[in-house]
């Protein structure tokens, strides 16, 4: 309890600011003309940092999940390079979310923390998961989806009950550290048809479409940086490129709807149930560009934007609200990309409070299902089978290599 207290304050305290300041930048990039073109240039420092740390610029929260299950150490300068060059990404325009930066920002502050108390190195991974809850919960404000990620992503179909009472401490006092600085959590108010087979079955055709199109997602985002580094194999030259990419797209579009974490995407279809068409593939481009270049942030956020853009397209053509729809595509996308459906499954409910809460659980089920073994994190192991026999072990055939 009093290392969950500890980590929840530390976290709390270094995630509020976080968040602060993420605002801060979204409201100085879409209050100046200059900024996105310096884009290209911002992305020079976010290299250098990493390469001076000795941390690898692919695959940041990888790195967490992999010391959660005590595979290997989290570097020190974790924290300050992913807060720098996190806000560097925002502040200039990149396409980029926070949730990733808020795990790898957690999880590296809670080893300090666990190093400073001089707890031993057996407690390495409670410590990790401790600060991923606090990491999530103090940038996004809710506190029981945060327990259950940090218990949840690290290997899909085991939770380390162990950690939950460390979690939970760490996650409530985060995310009341982080509300006392000014932040909120993310919610919103909506509506539903009235929940029959029919809305079922609608619900259900998105929800495969969302698995689907998760599928296109993560291999888009791996797809690009495999690209990107085959091209540009010089990491500053990458950088820059990319950047200037994202620039170029921007003026081509006489937008920069597609900039930032894409909450803007997120409220205008839940909030309104207004979109185009297309809004849902030119975040997943911009995003793909952005990270695949080199900058920071991470992809959940844009990945909620994607869903949510892309339910809000499709979903009144099946005959669902927009809002609604918005939302079962934000959460069914969420778990097929990351492959945590009982984090998605909360998510959902906390997120939207309830609302037609069996339309969430037919879209968490059906999404995991359809997705398959792709993902955003390469190092995420699977303990089960998705389709089990009657070992649950998964059959070989089945088993992909992510990296």
């Amino acid at each position: 309890m009093l290392f969950g207290l500890a980590v929840g304050l530390v976290v709390g305290v270094v995630g509020g600011a976080f968040a602060q300041l993420l605002g801060l930048a979204a409201q100085v990039r879409e209050g100046t003309g200059w900024a996105i073109f310096l884009l290209p240039l911002a992305g020079l420092p976010v290299v250098w940092m990493y390469r001076k740390g000795g941390i690898k610029t692919a695959g940041g929260t990888d790195i967490i999940i992999q010391a959660a299950r005590g595979e290997q150490p989290v570097s020190r300068v974790l924290a300050p390079v992913i807060f720098a060059s996190t806000l560097l990404t925002h502040f200039f325009g990149g396409s980029a979310g926070r949730e990733g930066a808020a795990l790898q920002l957690g999880g590296s502050l809670a080893e300090l923390v666990r190093k400073r108390l001089r707890i031993g190195d057996e407690f390495e991974d409670l410590a990790i998961m401790c600060g991923m809850s606090a990491g999530f919960s103090a940038v996004f404000g809710n506190q029981i989806s945060a327990v259950i990620f940090a218990l949840e992503i690290s290997c899909v179909g085991m939770l380390p009950m162990g950690a939950l009472f460390p979690c939970v401490v760490a996650s409530i006092t985060a995310g009341h550290v982080a509300r006392a600085m000014g932040e909120r959590a993310v919610t919103y108010y909506i509506s539903a048809s009235t929940p029959d087979a029919l809305f079922y079955g609608r619900v259900l055709v998105l929800s495969i479409a969302c698995g689907l199109l998760s599928i296109l997602v993560c291999y888009t985002f791996s797809g690009v940086r495999k690209g990107l580094e085959h091209f540009f194999p010089n990491p500053y030259l990458r950088v820059v490129v990319g950047g200037a990419a994202v620039v170029v797209l921007t003026l081509m579009l006489d937008t920069k709807y597609y900039l930032g974490s894409g909450q803007a995407i997120i409220d205008q279809t839940i909030g309104k149930g207004q979109c185009l068409p297309w809004d849902f593939l030119m975040k997943l481009l911009f995003t793909a560009v952005t990270l695949g270049a080199g900058f920071k942030g991470g992809e959940i956020v844009p990945s909620f934007a994607i869903g949510a853009a892309f339910g809000c397209a499709v979903g009144p053509l099946l005959g669902l609200p927009a809002p609604y729809a918005a939302a079962i595509g934000m959460i069914a996308l969420f778990c097929g990309v990351t492959n945590c459906p009982l984090t998605s499954l909360v998510l959902g409910f906390e997120v939207f409070l309830f609302c037609n809460s069996g339309g969430f659980l037919v879209a968490v089920a059906a999404s995991f299902l359809v997705s398959g073994y792709s993902g955003l994190y390469a190092k995420q192991k699977f303990a089960f089978s998705k389709m089990a026999d009657a070992t649950g072990t998964i059959p070989e055939e089945e088993s992909i290599h992510r990296e």
